[in-house]
């Protein structure tokens, strides 16, 4: 019983630091790429305001995904899902599943 507890003690912690590696560098990515385009005084506004177009996970994927290859920015698949994770762990806290 001990046993199996710490194993499933061990997956939730490398999971959680999974999940933080990935929104970590979700957010180097953004603010290295994205920030050229969205530059404002604050940002986050285009996050927060009341007359956001994304209204989904699936939704957010697709505006990263659209500014990827309008822009020729060079990242994998697996690149801009860092960057939605991190946009959606930061700012819309959507369900993911």
């Amino acid at each position: 019983m001990k046993k199996s507890l710490f194993i499933i003690a061990s997956l939730l912690v490398l999971g959680a630091q999974s999940a933080t590696a990935d929104t970590t560098e979700g957010k180097a990515l953004h603010d290295e790429k994205c920030m050229n385009c969205h530059m404002m005084k604050d940002h986050t506004v285009m996050y927060t305001r009341e007359d956001r177009k994304v209204d989904s996970i699936k939704r957010l994927g697709g505006m990263v995904s659209a500014c990827v290859q309008n822009l020729n920015v060079d990242w994998f698949p697996e690149d801009e899902k860092k960057v939605v994770d991190y946009i959606n762990a930061t700012w819309y806290k959507f369900p993911t599943k």
